[in-house]
């Protein structure tokens, strides 16, 4: 039976089987204990998960003091702000100012050329699959200006169920497809512009993705 858990760690709310238990919480880590018992002895600490307030029908839609927060469907991040891209001239020394200025965390990725590489950065704490720990930040890339070649120099990357089927709807909304797609690192990605000339990437959700990350939760 499907349930619904919290980490008293973390407060990163998540659902799971109760026969097939995580050994710890999927987002911070912590021991199974910080997600079965409440921690009575530290009243003082606890966080509780409460689901969003329902709406009101008889709201008046013009009263704009409150927003009803959209429920989003689940198993499926299509339209997430997912990456930021900014571009270097010389690498050294913009992976030295995120470095040493913020503290990132900044690898190569896989099969960049040295002299120019594509470097990912983690922002703040992150999992083995180097996506965020907790909600609130992303990751992103640093990449060499010279090697944009749409003249959009995009800076956000939008993850998508498909991007054929965003293509279509870019376009039919008054968009363009800048770049078709391609492939970096076995990841397949598209550039579009929207309707006021802000480029952007478009970035497909992987098959590998099993919808247990805490990045993949729409609780």
């Amino acid at each position: 039976m499907l349930k619904l858990y919290t980490c008293y760690c973390c407060s990163f709310p998540f659902k799971a089987d109760d026969g097939m238990l995580p050994c710890e919480c999927p987002a911070c880590g912590a021991s199974p204990d910080n997600f079965l018992g409440e921690p009575y002895n530290e009243q003082e600490i606890r966080r509780i998960h409460v689901d969003p307030p329902t709406g009101n029908a008889d709201r008046d839609p013009m009263d704009l003091k409150w927003h009803m927060p959209k429920r989003f469907p689940a198993r499926t991040r299509n339209g997430r702000l997912r990456r930021f891209v900014f571009e270097y001239d010389e690498p050294k020394i913009l992976r030295d100012f995120y470095t040493d200025v913020f503290g990132w965390d900044i690898i190569n990725t896989e099969t960049s050329n040295p002299e120019r590489p594509l470097m990912y950065c983690a922002t703040g704490p992150g999992n083995a699959n180097w996506e965020p720990r907790v909600v609130s930040f992303c990751y992103g890339f640093l990449k060499a200006r010279d090697s944009e070649d749409t003249g959009l120099h995009p800076m956000y990357v939008i993850e998508v169920d498909s991007i054929d089927k965003t293509v279509e709807l870019v376009e039919q909304y008054g968009g363009k497809l800048r770049k078709p797609a391609y492939t970096v690192d076995g990841q397949l990605y598209a550039v579009v512009e929207d309707s006021e000339g802000n480029g952007l990437y478009l970035w497909q959700t992987p098959s590998t993705v099993t919808w247990e990350e805490p990045e993949s939760q729409t609780l």
